[in-house]
């Protein structure tokens, strides 16, 4: 890399500090393996912004940015919110746009998907929770969106966590079916003896810590409960989300090394 081109880390962003700590990580891990010129910037709720963080770099000097997205799929954000805050018209891969007079060369990245190193650390996930050897059910929790592509992923990794032999379920906080409710009665009616709850998100917020334990019949905050049903014992095990693993940062590099070489 030269000091013209820089690399933007583009988040959700959340009230909570989780995101933010996360995206730090991801940066420094990013500079340990030789990148530099890298910046953060959010979606909504945190500072700075990505439209700031896009006029900061200009002013620094930079006039080709790679814009790597840490989003597990794509949705509204991706596909009308974060261009127009690059000024892009639509989330074109390659696209030159004008920041305060200077032409600007973006390079618009896509997010992790169906990276297969996404359902790896689930499995790993799996393995550290596992309690029993027989009726064990996992549930892999996503976001929900009105577009596909978060349903996409979602049934991806599940489909890879069910010819490892683990029995799969998907449920969705909301905007999609089946919703955690839907698929938590599903598996206790099937007979699942340990749930395992794997959340397919980037970083803990109000979603995961307030709104899912109840619904997973758990306390807020708490990660592993026993819930009687139907006259047995049930083991819920409810995994953090997987944005902090350094393997991500690898596959960040992978994205940035298609044009910086």
């Amino acid at each position: 890399m030269n000091k013209q081109q820089g690399i933007m880390i583009m988040g959700h962003g959340s009230t909570m500090f989780y995101n933010k700590a996360i995206m730090d990580r991801q940066a420094e891990l990013l500079a340990e393996k030789g990148f530099d010129n890298i910046y953060i910037g959010y979606n909504e709720s945190s500072i700075p912004s990505i439209s700031e963080i896009l006029e900061n770099m200009v002013n620094d000097g930079i006039n080709e940015i790679v814009c790597l997205p840490f989003f597990i799929a794509s949705g509204l954000h991706m596909t009308r919110d974060i261009p127009k805050k690059l000024g892009l018209e639509t989330n074109f891969p390659k696209s030159v746009v004008s920041v305060n007079g200077k032409d600007v060369k973006l390079y618009f990245e896509t997010p992790f998907g169906n990276d297969p190193l996404l359902t790896n650390i689930l499995k790993e996930k799996i393995i550290e929770l596992c309690e029993v050897k027989q009726s064990l059910g996992i549930m892999i929790i996503g976001h929900g969106s009105k577009l596909p592509y978060n349903s996409e992923v979602m049934n991806f990794h599940a489909d890879r966590l069910r010819e490892m032999g683990y029995k799969t379920y998907i449920g969705f906080n909301e905007m999609n079916h089946p919703d955690i409710d839907e698929t938590m009665q599903k598996m206790l009616d099937d007979g699942m003896k340990q749930i395992i709850v794997l959340p397919l998100f980037i970083a803990a917020g109000k979603h995961l810590i307030e709104d899912v334990p109840p619904r997973l019949h758990l306390s807020t905050m708490e990660t592993r409960g026993v819930y009687h049903y139907d006259g047995r014992d049930v083991i819920i095990s409810y995994a953090l989300p997987i944005g902090s693993d350094p393997r991500l940062s690898d596959i960040l590099a992978e994205k940035i090394r298609k044009y910086y070489g």
